[in-house]
């Protein structure tokens, strides 16, 4: 009779040089917002891609056109035939925000442990990091921010906001190159 081994414990620092080795991912998504003044959720629909080190892109199709890009501290949004170009580090609680993503897929725990208390938790092939916000500004807009995946692959992002509501997004690889 085999003896079961036990499932290995997540080790954060050997999950976050596992995802800094993925030079580039493309991704669907789901978000789902869920906020107290609706009677509803709002649901948007699209893709993410990512490029090592710093460039990070949403593509929303549905319910409306718009698109999110990052690449180092430019930020730009387009929607409704407008375009707004912002630099991330004008406004820290954002910034903060978008290095919670961002240091996770290129694997920077450095930078990660400057906004935020990393927990990690389950095993490579189902693992969930638990961040905490650390900054003070932050922390007035984020109460924690779960990231899970699976291996080198995001699956799952949830945030809670201090005021109560909350946004889930589900993540599906189309394609990653590592």
């Amino acid at each position: 009779m085999a003896i079961p081994v036990p499932a290995q414990t997540l080790d954060v620092a050997e999950l976050l040089t596992m995802l800094a080795r993925v030079e580039r991912s493309t991704a669907t998504f789901e978000e789902t917002r869920f906020i107290a003044a609706l009677t509803a959720p709002i649901v948007r629909r699209g893709t993410l891609r990512y490029v090592r080190p710093d460039f990070l892109e949403m593509v929303v199709q549905s319910p409306a056109p718009e698109r999110v890009e990052i690449k180092g501290d430019e930020l730009t949004l387009e929607a409704r035939g407008d375009i707004r170009r912002l630099r991330v580090s004008e406004f820290p609680a954002i910034a903060a925000w978008i290095e919670s993503v961002r240091a996770t897929l290129a694997g920077d725990q450095r930078t990660l442990g400057r906004h935020f208390r990393i927990g990690g938790s389950g095993r490579m092939a189902a693992w969930t990091l638990e961040l905490v916000p650390v900054d003070s500004e932050l922390a007035g807009f984020v109460s924690r921010i779960a990231i899970s995946g699976t291996q080198a692959q995001l699956t799952r992002i949830e945030i809670a906001e201090r005021g109560g509501d909350r946004s889930l997004m589900m993540i599906a690889a189309t394609a990653r190159r590592q």
